[in-house]
């Protein structure tokens, strides 16, 4: 018959043996909590960067829609060219924009955008009104809620001055808009004047996105 000091033992080793495999239990647990919290993080993560990047596709879209409006527009180009319309960095700091905000312009009336008669400015007023709904994010509702654009988003046309060659307009559209996360701002020397379109609002530190692109409308006028 085993003694009682071999009982004792193979008590102790037994017990050693639970407690080791106790220990190997917990271990795992906290190697899966932690491979479980990075998925998680990295999922939000890639969530924020398709929310971004989805952001910026559309600002590319809205800029090369309006445009276009200007490319076509050389009839009417004087409109585009009034204060009341489009402004100059220098001058005005972009003041004039459409879109979101209560300090956007509003060329409605009664909601609804009015076409100018072949009045250059009213025309242009015309154009600007439908670009500030699509900014707006009015082509794709969600119940009332207009869902289709940026957070926030805004457009300018920034006129260069004087324009450069023989152009009838120089201007850059650039469209503004508030990120979900924390990046660059926008070169604050940039001509574009991502950073003074719609320069009153503030979309956070780190938070402010633009895009531009430069607008010439040739004239096509033969000079003898």
């Amino acid at each position: 018959m085993p003694s009682l000091a071999d009982l004792r033992r193979c008590r102790t080793r037994a017990t050693g043996e639970r407690g080791f495999t106790l220990i190997e239990v917990l271990v795992t647990i906290v190697i899966m909590l932690l491979g479980i919290l990075g998925v998680i993080g990295m999922q939000a993560r890639s969530t924020v960067v398709e929310f971004e990047s989805y952001q910026r596709g559309e600002a590319l879209s809205l800029v090369r829609e309006m445009q276009g409006r200007l490319t076509d527009s050389r009839t009417i180009i004087s409109g585009y060219l009034d204060p009341a319309v489009s402004s100059t960095v220098g001058s005005q700091g972009a003041s004039v924009y459409v879109g979101s905000g209560t300090s956007a312009k509003d060329f409605s009336a009664s909601s609804a955008c009015v076409p100018g008669a072949g009045v250059p400015l009213a025309e242009a007023k015309y154009e600007m009104c439908q670009w500030g709904q699509t900014l707006q994010g009015a082509a794709s509702l969600e119940g009332s809620s207009k869902v289709g654009a940026m957070i926030g988003a805004r457009g300018c046309l920034i006129r260069v001055v004087p324009a450069e060659g023989n152009a009838l307009a120089d201007i850059y559209v650039t469209v503004v808009w508030q990120g979900r996360s924390k990046g660059a701002e926008p070169d604050p020397d940039s001509p574009a004047g991502q950073n003074n379109c719609a320069g009153d609002v503030n979309f956070g530190n780190g938070l402010r996105r633009g895009v531009s692109v430069r607008v010439l409308v040739p004239n096509l006028t033969k000079s003898s």
